[in-house]
């Protein structure tokens, strides 16, 4: 147990405990570093008990590059991470605080919420998971204790699994370790070793079950006799869901070929709600501009930089060995290394001696390459170029006007300087030798400079 008023990661000072968990225990504390002593969520994550030792490292392997990574998602309705640091006994999460009650909270002292409401915090949650899936990260832990209602009723998910990528979930499957609430779980990951989209889509079903109902969707005396029926059984009938019944049915369903996919989701969470589906705009030119996103939190300082700002440290000078001549993380996914190379990579932050204690900012991005944003508004730009510069182009020619620098060239040369059937290629824009000079030669019908050829 951390004591009040200590220091951990370098910076952020306890100031009481919040929350504490099987694998995790919450603490409140204040980043003093900032000036003006700012409050924030600091958890340590520690290793489940119960695990043979050969788990155990794989959880340790595994977890600290899996919260980077679920880390770097950024949505409203999911927690922020401010950053995430190493340590012996287990990775430090620095988050944002969010003055809230868990749902869990909630449903215990005000009872089960009504279907609205209930299909209102659906969406919200949905939106968190679908900007996760988007990034390629499961959530695989969504449930009321993981759902905080805020103070302003803002909704937001937080507390990802230990693994949360394709390589990290099948790093775990490997070892055989699930981890889970299991009233929440969805049955294929326990009994089939799988974990998908669905998965969360069915923690989530059960999770709004309980907000509506005010219980989970098994209630039995024991966890082995939930586990029991949520191997064999349907979960149990509703009695106050009213609109949203077919919604938990569809989400609950064991087969996850057959469950409710997000789209549908979506569309009868907002029809319960009450609320209309936001205005597309169809016009082909606004899908050629970005689109407006969720800003962008700010840059936390690296465990270098901060470092460098309290007193900058000059490295000696040392031959680059073959492991640094290429950076650590190029061409490896999140957690593809082991403990063995830990030290050689960016992520295990030993910077100047004191970045395992400091650890780095989850929103340092690749040096020297530019954003995907910013790559696709350059070449929007430069095809928009190259289109007006080719309606110029033809724009001069179809008139039969030659440019101002070739006139001249054109009219100093003799009508038989060049083959008749090579007088073309060797200059389009030649005025022809039998072209009229004068007003008069020109005649009222054809046009000339200032008039068309209709006026009379």
């Amino acid at each position: 147990m951390i004591p009040v008023g200590e220091v951990v990661a370098g910076r952020y000072r306890i100031v009481r405990p919040l929350a504490d968990g099987g694998m995790s225990r919450v603490w409140l504390a204040t980043d003093d570093r900032t000036g003006t002593p700012r409050e924030v969520a600091v958890k340590h994550c520690t290793i489940p008990e119960g695990l043979g030792p050969a788990q155990r490292d794989v959880v340790r392997e595994w977890a600290y590059p899996e919260a980077r990574a679920a880390a770097r998602v950024r949505h409203r309705h999911l927690i922020h991470t401010l950053e995430v640091c190493p340590d012996g006994d287990g990775h430090w999460i620095v988050m944002e605080y969010v003055p809230s009650r868990s749902l869990q909270e909630v449903v215990e002292s005000d009872g089960p919420l009504p279907a609205q409401r209930v299909a209102t915090i659906g969406l919200a949650l949905l939106a968190a998971l679908t900007a996760a899936h988007g990034s390629g990260v499961l959530h695989l832990d969504v449930k009321p204790g993981n759902v905080l209602i805020g103070d302003d009723d803002r909704v937001v998910l937080t507390d990802f699994g230990p693994a949360v990528t394709t390589a990290g979930i099948e790093a775990f499957t490997d070892a055989g370790v699930v981890l889970g609430s299991p009233k929440f779980i969805a049955p294929e990951r326990l009994f089939e070793h799988r974990s998908t989209v669905a998965a969360d889509l069915w923690s989530l079903g059960a999770t709004l079950y309980h907000a509506v109902e005010g219980r989970p969707p098994y209630v039995r005396s024991s966890t082995t006799a939930v586990l029991r029926a949520l191997a064999d059984s349907d979960p149990d009938p509703t009695r106050l869901a009213g609109p949203l019944t077919p919604i938990l049915t569809g989400l609950l369903r064991r087969d996850p070929a057959d469950r409710m996919g997000a789209a549908e989701l979506e569309t009868r969470l907002r029809r319960v709600a009450g609320i209309k589906p936001p205005r597309r705009d169809d016009h082909w030119w606004t899908r050629l501009l970005p689109h407006r996103r969720v800003p962008a939190a700010a840059r936390e300082a690296t465990a270098a930089e901060r470092l460098a700002q309290a007193a900058p440290v000059v490295p000696a000078p040392r031959d680059p060995g073959p492991a640094e001549s290429v950076p650590a993380d190029a061409g490896n996914p999140p957690g593809s290394g082991n403990l063995a190379d830990a030290g050689t990579r960016p992520d295990s932050g030993d910077q100047a001696g004191t970045g395992n204690a400091l650890g780095r900012s989850v929103d340092a991005a690749e040096p020297g390459r530019p954003s995907l944003r910013h790559r696709l508004i350059a070449a929007l730009v430069v095809v928009t170029l190259l289109a007006l510069l080719t309606a110029v182009t033809v724009g001069t020619r179809s008139s039969g006007a030659p440019p101002p620098a070739a006139r001249p060239a054109a009219a100093a040369q003799p009508a038989t300087a060049a083959p008749a059937l090579l007088g073309p290629l060797a200059d389009p824009f030649a005025r022809p030798a039998t072209l009229p000079r004068t007003a008069a030669e020109i005649g009222t019908s054809a046009p000339g400079p200032g008039r068309t050829a209709d006026r009379k």
